[in-house]
């Protein structure tokens, strides 16, 4: 199943129409519109509901069959906040990540327009959408929510969009990056290969310009160049080498590999998230497996406009916060190690780290 997003306008109403009729039939509980409210509805309705200032209206397509949708909207009262609505997917075609798509395409969309978070309203008795939010990144409120007719209120859900603002800033400078980026290999590079042998399977994470990747490559390895910036994906493969979109927080790594590789990229995730990212990690190497990643030593997290002139989020880790949750998330022969190099104004640590072998 391959998933196409479309941008949808008030001139693409006839098209969005229908998606919408069968959304209101098949949930009718799940929006603040009836199928009644919508069905004899004159063009003109249609095309006001798609001209929403400064909104995003999309239609997933599965080939030529229109197979859900999704709009942001932003918050008038709110300019760092946009709300998602009218989400929806056809039940043919649920559990095969459109959703997902559609929420990270309204989550990327949100972040490039300076917005800081995404709001979404469930019903309270609706656990299966509930689920399926928290999957993507949402969290439930102590705030209530519009009054239903029955008394009771419906679930905010909120998710912090700093992921997908500092995929932006990397999006958007990805030239200026690789120009204030010296040549010279990390220092991971041989954590790495005093860990693997010759011709290991490498996934690489946050490859950006590529240039550990071919440090990599010199000594041996074989490495599977991704990076969360289209921009970077397109600059490598312009370069001659094969390379692919992974979003960190969401996508399957694939695998398995013989490692995992990732210099300066995991400092971007949020501390929520953090688990689950290593144990994905965790899942894409084979029983033997390593690890070996740098993030930034400290405590909490910030934003900082520095080298790129626009804002990246980082969370910061001690050695012993972060050992422990790379233990806790299945890996063993967990090493960390403070690697900050002289004259430096930042501090960084290194962990190594290995799958358990299979017993029994």
């Amino acid at each position: 199943m391959t998933i196409e997003l479309r941008r949808v306008t008030a001139d693409d109403w006839e098209s969005w129409r229908p998606v919408r009729l069968a959304a209101l039939a098949d949930s009718p509980g799940a929006f603040g519109s009836t199928l009644a409210d919508w069905a004899g509805a004159p063009e003109r309705r249609w095309r006001d509901r798609l001209s929403i200032p400064g909104a995003l209206d999309l239609l997933a397509f599965d080939g030529a069959d229109a197979v859900g949708m999704a709009s942001g909207v932003p918050d008038v009262d709110d300019r760092g906040r946009a709300e998602l609505i009218s989400m929806w997917v056809d039940p043919g075609s649920r559990h095969r990540g459109v959703a997902a798509a559609l929420i990270r395409a309204v989550a990327r969309w949100a972040a490039g327009v300076g917005i800081a978070e995404l709001e979404l309203s469930v019903m309270p008795d609706n656990r299966t959408a509930r689920r399926a939010y928290e999957r993507c990144g949402f969290v439930a409120v102590d705030e209530p929510g519009d009054r239903l007719p029955d008394g009771r209120h419906e679930v905010v859900m909120r998710r912090d969009l700093s992921p997908e603002r500092t995929l932006e800033a990397y999006e958007r400078e990805a030239a200026r990056y690789t120009e204030r980026t010296d040549d010279h290999r990390a220092a991971l590079v041989d954590d790495l290969l005093a860990l693997v042998p010759s011709g290991s399977h490498v996934l690489e994470l946050g490859s950006g310009p590529g240039r550990d990747a071919l440090a990599l490559e010199a000594a041996g390895l074989v490495v599977d160049r991704t990076d969360g910036a289209r921009s970077f994906v397109d600059a490598l493969r312009a370069a001659g080498h094969g390379a692919r979109v992974l979003d960190v927080l969401q996508d399957a790594f694939g695998g398995p590999y013989d490692a995992v590789f990732a210099n300066a990229v995991l400092l971007h995730v949020p501390r929520p998230a953090f688990a689950d990212v290593l144990g994905r990690t965790l899942a894409a190497v084979r029983p033997g497996g390593v690890l070996a990643a740098t993030v930034k030593l400290g405590e909490g997290d910030a934003w900082s406009t520095r080298k790129l002139g626009r804002p990246r989020h980082f969370t910061y880790w001690t050695d012993s916060s972060l050992a422990e949750v790379v233990g806790r998330a299945g890996w063993g022969d967990v090493a960390v190690r403070e690697t900050t190099r002289t004259g430096s104004d930042e501090r960084w640590l290194t962990v190594t780290a290995r799958r358990p072998a299979l017993t029994g």
